[in-house]
């Protein structure tokens, strides 16, 4: 199952619903409008539970004692295993999770445009659009927010801002270098406050979301043209060490400039690039960053995708690029 979306085998439905856009591989439910909270957790497969347990080794005499400081994370209604977790580790439940946003909106709103579940339950993710959209230079944004969340212990709870150009549905990471547009929150006592306070922490407010536009405009209406664009794609894509294997260092050379001319041709021919806002302005090379992660790049899965754009590479790059953004602008 290279997608990695989990199939929910009581309810004979993969767990990922999306707001218009067919899921990942044709998978899950595609409904027409963005959905409550209750809908989104009801269509996505997120109405399990997960609970710790102890965990007794298995001795040729029976089970002995229970481990120290150490329990199995398991869903509660089909007892699968999750993962391995500390006396210390909070569960955040899914239905929990979207008290994040109850901050935000009024409780029971129709803001949520896409959830799911991934691998066997050990991980789920929840995007949620905001009430207002941005305009760059006439063209619009929709402002969303996603959240992550783990029940295996092997990550932390993350919220964080996108930006999702509707001529393309073009992820875009808002990341300001001076205002947080993420937070993380550890599965520790109190993590369940913690998580419906942390709107406060990550600044979601119209100052903020003034200066998000402010930098989009700005960049807009710069322009990089050219030898400067494919100059500003080399330096966000540039390898940052080299390898001593000299095959290896040609191989690398070479896939860095396959990434270079094939970011470059995205930036100049594409649909969502050749926009007035986009062609030829630093807001299209930004773009072109982020269209060729989404778009173009090659993932051996789904899953490896959607960790690359959140926490990997995708991401550092996308980041680069917002970097190299402000420093021309």
């Amino acid at each position: 199952m290279a997608h990695e979306i989990n199939y929910n085998e009581k309810k004979g439905t993969h767990s990922f619903v999306t707001n218009n856009e067919k899921a990942w591989h044709n998978l899950g439910q595609v409904v027409d409008g963005a959905m409550t909270a209750a809908e989104a957790i009801e269509l996505a497969n997120l109405d399990y539970e997960v609970q710790k347990v102890k965990i007794h080794p298995a001795l040729e005499s029976g089970f002995g004692d229970a481990i120290p400081e150490k329990f199995a994370t398991i869903r509660t209604d089909n007892n699968d295993y999750l993962g391995l977790v500390g006396s210390r580790y909070e569960i955040i439940q899914n239905k929990d999770a979207f008290s994040f946003f109850d901050s935000i909106v009024d409780n029971g709103e129709a803001i949520f445009e896409t959830a799911g579940v991934l691998g066997k339950g050990e991980r789920i993710f929840i995007t949620a659009k905001l009430p207002e959209d941005m305009l760059v230079n006439g063209e619009k944004c929709e402002k969303y927010i996603i959240l992550t969340n783990s029940h295996n212990g092997s990550s932390s709870i993350i919220a964080g801002f996108t930006s999702i150009r509707i001529v393309c549905n073009n992820t875009l990471q808002a990341a300001m270098s001076d205002l947080s547009n993420k937070v993380s929150i550890q599965h520790r006592i109190g993590a369940k406050d913690r998580l419906s306070e942390a709107y406060k922490v990550m600044n979601i407010a119209s100052v903020y979301m003034n200066e998000v536009t402010e930098v989009f405009n700005r960049m807009s209406d710069t322009k990089l043209e050219d030898e400067k664009l494919k100059n500003f794609i080399e330096r966000v894509m540039k390898p940052t060490y080299k390898e001593i294997d000299p095959e290896k260092e040609r191989e690398q050379s070479t896939r860095f400039k396959n990434q270079v001319e094939s970011i470059y041709e995205f930036a100049m021919t594409h649909p969502t690039q050749t926009t007035p806002a986009a062609f030829g302005s630093v807001w299209g090379g930004y773009n072109a960053i982020s269209g060729y992660y989404n778009y173009i790049a090659n993932y051996k899965s789904q899953e490896q995708k959607f960790n690359s754009q959140l926490f990997g590479n995708a991401n550092t790059r996308i980041q680069k690029a917002f970097e190299e953004s402000l420093a021309i602008i």
